[in-house]
């Protein structure tokens, strides 16, 4: 996967859902059913509007578990952390999360 294809990959999860929900993506304890339910009900608290757990596991869950599963989380993390569109919180822990992922600048 280019950066170029994980951006694109990205823009449809939600850089900021990636980061967010980054600990229960990546928990394959859990299934995808599972985590799309608490995404949803996250999102749906968090912008007072309906998002439901089919639209959170197409759209979210199951294009982040393919970078995960492909070993990309700390490229997606390091090209988020880079954002400037995105809250400061946002984009400092996307940098921490790559660090810890073993990717640095």
């Amino acid at each position: 996967m280019n950066e170029s294809q994980l951006n694109k990959a990205l823009l449809t999860i939600g850089k900021e859902s990636f980061v967010t929900f980054f600990a229960q993506l990546s928990d394959f304890n859990q299934t995808d059913e599972a985590v799309a339910e608490f995404i949803a009900s996250g999102l749906s608290s968090a912008r007072k509007e309906v998002v439901t757990s089919q639209s959170a596991l197409t759209w979210r869950v199951k294009p982040a578990r393919r970078i995960i599963k492909a070993g990309q989380s700390g490229a997606a993390m390091l090209l988020i952390s880079r954002s400037t569109r995105l809250p400061n919180h946002i984009t400092l822990a996307a940098a921490d999360m790559a660090k810890s992922l073993g990717v640095a600048e």
